[in-house]
């Protein structure tokens, strides 16, 4: 995901970072000059987060938040590293994404409309575990193209650029 995120245009922009975990997406575009939220769901991850923002010198706004669930606005850049891995029951929510692995990623594109601004982007991970494609199908209002991808162990991992269709934008 850094790889794909170096390659845009990011300096002067909102982004938002959904789920940032230790915050390396967002932080990454805090010094690349982006005006940057973070979210989680695990208030830890938040401190922790801005804990490591402070250190760099970067200013970062954190929000306690499930998915979109406490973000207000709209956002030049959403980035989305999602738990992925299918499991029947959740353990792990840093890791399981539910019965097909894409509970989170559905909930995250169904709330994406609301918080991408007209001429956004969206970069969302997912794996060829998840047959993003299938699930993909579900949202016409998006283009989506690959940005990056690479191979791991028993998986390749994605990165998909999410815009809306032309024709479809608000």
């Amino acid at each position: 995901m850094l790889e794909a995120i170096a390659r845009l245009p990011i300096e002067g922009r909102e982004v938002l970072d959904v789920g940032t975990g230790s915050g390396i997406l967002g932080l990454f575009c805090a010094m690349r000059g982006a005006r940057v939220t973070i979210t989680d769901i695990d208030e830890g991850a938040l401190q922790n987060a801005k804990k490591v923002a402070r250190v760099l010198g970067l200013h970062v706004q954190a929000i306690l938040s499930d998915i979109f669930s406490k973000v207000q606005g709209q956002f030049d850049l959403i980035l989305f590293n999602p738990p992925y891995l299918p499991s029947s029951t959740v353990n792990d929510r840093t890791i399981d994404g539910g019965c097909q692995g894409t509970e989170l990623s559905k909930r995250f594109l169904a709330g994406l409309p609301t918080h991408l601004k007209a001429d956004g982007t969206a970069l969302l991970l997912a794996s060829n575990v998840n047959d993003a494609s299938s699930f993909l199908e579900e949202y016409p209002q998006f283009e989506c193209s690959l940005l990056a991808k690479r191979p791991l162990f028993f998986e390749e991992l994605e990165v998909l650029c999410l815009r809306f269709r032309e024709n479809l934008a608000r």
